[in-house]
């Protein structure tokens, strides 16, 4: 068993024949059982620019799609993965949010983007979950979490995990308690509670007050800095009363926990199937905004895109799907996912999905 495992998470390799140290009979076994391949992903078309690279995989189970990305740091390399295909929370901004949600991503699949990337040679330095999807929605992202992180499967340190979330407070809660090391990135995007409704329709259910308080006692029993996602729409969210309230929301904060929120100020991605009225916010604008910041001692930051050019930055994956706003929309229906199996040889039997989280 130890040898398929060091073959699969430590070797690379792409498929059970290219394992050398397992008989022949075991790799006939492992073909028949799951296929001549080891990733669940069949890759296909791959863009690159802006120092990223994008691939779109299609599943091998059923042929849906999904897009990941690695982007080349100067210091390092990063990969943005996916946790569903397609989403259901449809923020204004975002191109994934239109496609619908189509289904879960079971663990393997979550964690096999990036062993699609190690598979081709990349060393990877981080994993962030911001890809397709709400990963605090998906309850196979814990699952994914604990293979990334088993010594003896990828054995990725959880501080270099981070995981991206519009506010979905039970997975909140239950990544703190499970994974108090995985750094979190909460996209708050405005400190005004009805734009906020229509920026982010969650915020509904979950409003922005109720999760600050969830992540003051997130920060307070685990010491790590939470990010605070903010992207910058023309127009919109960007005015120097925008930044204002913001600084008064952190202000707010617990003095023992405020230190330890960021402001990561974003550029705004123009995505497909998505209202032409949001723009990107002009640095005239962003210059005065990160300055009320910084006058009221909030640390901040303003990070610039990587993959804008071939539709790789936040919030413009969507992997080839229709425009479903120009379609007749189905009715939702409840995604079906696969649970990790405790066995190392990938288990895959089809269970019933658990509702959403939220």
């Amino acid at each position: 068993m130890k040898q398929i495992l060091t073959g699969i998470y430590k070797n690379h390799r792409t498929e059970w024949y290219d394992i050398e140290a397992i008989p022949t009979g075991l790799k006939w076994h492992l073909k028949g059982r799951f296929g001549k391949f080891i990733n669940s992903f069949q890759p296909g078309k791959v863009a690159e620019g802006d120092f990223a690279q994008k691939v779109l995989l299609r599943s091998r189970r059923d042929d849906t799609r999904v897009e990941a990305v690695s982007l080349q740091f100067r210091t390092h390399r990063s990969l943005c993965i996916s946790s569903q295909v397609g989403c259901a929370f449809q923020c204004a901004f975002c191109a994934t949010g239109r496609v619908g949600l189509k289904r879960q991503l079971d663990a393997d699949e979550i964690s096999d983007q990036v062993l699609y990337f190690l598979q081709k040679g990349q060393k990877v330095d981080g994993i962030s979950f911001m890809g397709m999807g709400e990963p605090l929605a998906n309850p196979r992202l814990f699952d994914a979490l604990r293979v990334l992180t088993a010594p003896e499967l990828y054995g990725i340190s959880a501080r270099r995990l981070n995981v991206s979330t519009v506010g979905v407070i039970p997975g909140i809660l239950k990544l703190t308690e499970e994974f108090p090391q995985v750094n979190l990135a909460f996209s708050l995007h405005s400190p005004f509670s009805e734009e906020r409704n229509q920026l982010v329709p969650l915020n509904r259910m979950y409003s922005f007050q109720q999760i600050f308080e969830v992540l003051d006692n997130r920060i307070k029993r685990t010491g790590r800095r939470v990010w605070i996602c903010y992207l910058l729409l023309q127009g919109v969210n960007d005015t120097v009363e925008h930044a204002r309230a913001l600084v008064h929301l952190l202000k707010q904060r617990p003095v023992e926990t405020r230190y330890l929120y960021h402001v990561n100020l974003l550029p705004y991605n123009v995505g497909r199937a998505v209202p032409d009225h949001f723009i990107r916010a002009e640095q005239t604008v962003i210059e005065p905004f990160q300055q009320v910041l910084q006058q009221n001692s909030i640390s901040c930051s303003y990070r610039n895109s990587f993959g804008h050019g071939i539709d790789a930055a936040c919030g413009q994956l969507f992997a080839e799907y229709e425009d479903v706003s120009a379609t007749k929309k189905a009715p939702l229906v409840r995604p079906t996912s696969k649970v990790l199996s405790a066995t190392p040889l990938r288990e895959r039997e089809a269970q019933p999905s658990p509702a959403l989280t939220g």
